[in-house]
């Protein structure tokens, strides 16, 4: 469903910032937009020929936006296009944008939880935001996705999963969830410990869960002989 220009949490560089899309003709639909992810999207030509560009972003910490200015930049300077920046809190991130000196004349904000994008080429994309546990200083989202007769849930930075995602898993509702999992595990970690995640995701359903946002000390190899996936990056996608 989701491909992926990067996998890798903040610290870990050799594996890009965590960021997901989906390019269909010349619509692309991006999942945040961290300070390695433009240097990725030029060089995998992703932003080659693209006439509508949306950009949803789960919350405000750099590995999530710290590209996004240029991202607005191009798309605007050299596609020609004003790109759409999703996100439920508009007033922090366009301060932000502003201070970078990206003037909200060049892009379009849509500040909603609820949001339907109707694309010619990639058709209905349905998303939810909704909030989820990373850090107290900053709002934090995961989005619910409904795509092409799917729904898959995109975690951003959560240190848990709640109930009613659990649940949608649990019923088919949800047919698959992108989960942020680390290798580190200990008392306040803003982030889902592999050894948490195993606690929560019954054996019958890892599966139809994909790690994402992988730590230095991510065990790949448990996550795999434990049911899980992996998600990898572009090179091994495309």
């Amino acid at each position: 469903m989701l491909k992926f220009t990067g996998v890798g949490s903040a610290f870990n560089t050799a594996l890009g910032n965590t960021n997901a899309f989906i390019r269909k003709n010349d619509s692309l639909l991006l999942i945040d937009c961290g300070g390695t992810v433009f240097e990725r999207l030029i060089k995998y030509k992703i932003l080659e020929g693209i006439k509508n560009l949306y950009i949803l972003i789960t919350h405000t910490h750099p590995d999530h936006i710290g590209s996004l200015g240029d991202t607005v930049f191009y798309s605007y300077y050299i596609l020609k296009i004003k790109p759409f920046v999703i996100h439920p809190d508009k007033e922090t991130l366009s301060q932000i944008l502003s201070s970078m000196g990206v003037s909200e004349e060049i892009y379009e904000f849509i500040d909603s939880t609820n949001y339907c994008i109707e694309d010619k080429t990639l058709g209905k994309v349905k998303l939810e935001f909704l909030p989820v546990s990373h850090v107290e200083n900053i709002p934090a989202y995961g989005i619910e996705i409904n795509y092409d007769g799917q729904c898959f849930f995109y975690s951003g930075d959560a240190n848990d999963i709640n109930k009613h995602i659990l649940d949608g898993l649990e019923n088919g509702r949800i047919k698959r969830i992108y989960q942020d999992t680390c290798g580190a595990d200990y008392p306040g970690n803003n982030h889902l410990s592999q050894k948490r995640l195993l606690e929560i995701i019954k054996p019958s359903l890892r599966n139809k869960v994909y790690c994402i946002h992988q730590d230095a000390y991510f065990d790949s190899d448990l996550a795999i002989r434990s049911g899980f996936n992996i998600v990898d990056e572009i090179e091994d996608l495309v």
